[in-house]
């Protein structure tokens, strides 16, 4: 989501809390207090990181039903503002009960409409860094050509993972080999062409051991179907 429309979301979320019973309503105290005040408004916890799953799509579960009347409270999605987090606001930025970083985030209830799955599956995965994004090109050609043991460790593994991590998540949800490239690595590390086939590097890491990294899971409202390769 774009940061500008961030906001019109937040002023509704401090309007519900001013018009409550205390201020308290404002900062909530608690997840559950959290949950209940997004879910009113449309708003999730949009994690920087890897959090609770399940938080944060809570408020969603409880504000789409009601816009949509009966529809699938589990088949919802939260779209964070979609910039680094070194651009957002420190005044937004809260924990959870257990010290896991989020943001005010969209809910999103149609989960079938164009372009939002892309969207959703990005926001899922983990930020690309600076010194991720420096090495990540190598990183994931070198896994693909030669395994994990032929990386030399630190920035690069962790950008193998995430790269693995990252394309059976897209190939999970049915987005293929040039949205991966073109929408998540390339437009958040600022690369604009590739050195090799696309296909074959994608499907490369698609097959990685799980032990390299995981799908964040399907996000599509009809389920997904475990790709074969």
């Amino acid at each position: 989501m774009r940061a500008t429309l961030l906001f019109p979301y937040l002023s509704s979320f401090l309007l519900a809390g001013m018009t409550g019973l205390s201020s308290a309503a404002v900062i909530p105290r608690s997840d559950a207090d959290t949950i209940a005040n997004f879910g009113r408004i449309g708003i999730c916890l949009s994690y920087f990181a890897d959090g609770n799953r399940e938080k944060e799509l809570a408020p969603c579960s409880i504000f789409c039903p009601k816009q949509n009347p009966g529809s699938d409270p589990n088949a919802v999605g939260c779209k964070g503002p979609g910039i680094p987090r070194d651009k957002i606001d420190p005044s937004i930025i809260e924990k959870d009960d257990d010290g896991n970083e989020f943001t005010p985030g969209e809910c999103i209830c149609d989960l079938e409409a164009a372009g939002v799955i892309l969207d959703v599956v990005i926001q899922a995965l983990s930020e690309l860094d600076n010194i991720i994004c420096a090495v990540i090109l190598s990183a994931i050609t070198t896994l693909v050509e030669s395994g994990i043991d032929a990386l030399p460790g630190g920035a690069q593994v962790t950008a193998a993972k995430k790269a693995v991590e990252g394309a059976k998540t897209f190939a999970e949800n049915g987005l293929n080999a040039v949205s991966f490239f073109g929408n998540w690595i390339g437009a958040t590390c600022g690369v604009s062409g590739f050195s090799f086939s696309l296909d074959d590097v994608f499907d490369g890491l698609s097959d990685a051991p799980d032990s390299v990294g995981e799908s964040r899971g399907c996000f599509k409202k009809g389920g997904c179907q475990k790709p074969k390769f």
